[in-house]
């Protein structure tokens, strides 16, 4: 039955989605059936159209989505994931939270996303950048679960034009000899296929 349910979401994707292909999944929590998780599967980015979710998800203004109800998700291997959801209400404010989460102590690395906010006809509208370093073997004072919470605030009407939603994944090691502003540099040119530098960005 599940598999019947990614096969049947992932070719509504595919059909529904403006842009690149899609390779996302829509399916319930293993654990908890009445969270929805929708499951990045490439790297490179993912372009998730907001009308081709169900409802009410289909609506990016709205106040219900969150952790407990709806998550997008992806993995860094198989040693760590990412997760992320979207909350914006109906006066504009919106959040944005990603969490990073390690299975065990690891090797330094450190891990990027960012989630592009894209009109209806593909502009890219906002795109948004969020890090979670390891060092030692944790994100910090033995951490393995880093978060990073982002704002935007906005008009409602400037959220009505946002129609899709793109996620890219990145993992940078200490052989590439990156400092802290190079792996910003390296996180911004890995989305920058996709977002042709328009739009507004920010980082946390």
């Amino acid at each position: 039955m599940r598999s019947a349910l990614f096969c049947a979401l992932m070719f509504a994707a595919d059909m529904l989605a403006a842009g690149p292909a899609a390779a996302w999944l829509l399916y319930p929590d293993r654990d908890n059936p009445r969270h929805m998780v929708v499951e990045i599967e490439k790297a490179t980015g993912d372009l998730v159209a907001f009308r081709s979710l169900p409802p009410p998800y289909n609506n990016v203004v709205q106040s219900v989505q969150g952790p407990e109800r709806f998550t997008f998700r992806w993995r860094y291997g198989k040693d760590a994931e990412g997760s992320a959801f979207m909350r914006v209400d109906e006066d504009g404010q919106g959040t944005i939270q990603f969490d990073f989460t390690a299975r065990e102590k690891l090797g330094d690395r450190r891990f990027g996303a960012a989630a592009v906010l894209v009109a209806d006809d593909g502009t890219p509208l906002h795109t948004l950048y969020a890090r979670a370093d390891l060092a030692d073997g944790s994100f910090g004072r033995g951490e393995l679960h880093h978060r990073v919470s982002l704002d935007v605030e906005r008009a409602p009407a400037w959220w009505r034009k946002v129609g899709a939603i793109s996620f890219f994944s990145m993992t940078y090691y200490p052989l590439q000899k990156l400092d802290d502003e190079g792996v910003w540099r390296a996180m911004r040119q890995a989305v920058g296929n996709f977002s042709k530098g328009q739009g507004t960005e920010q980082r946390g």
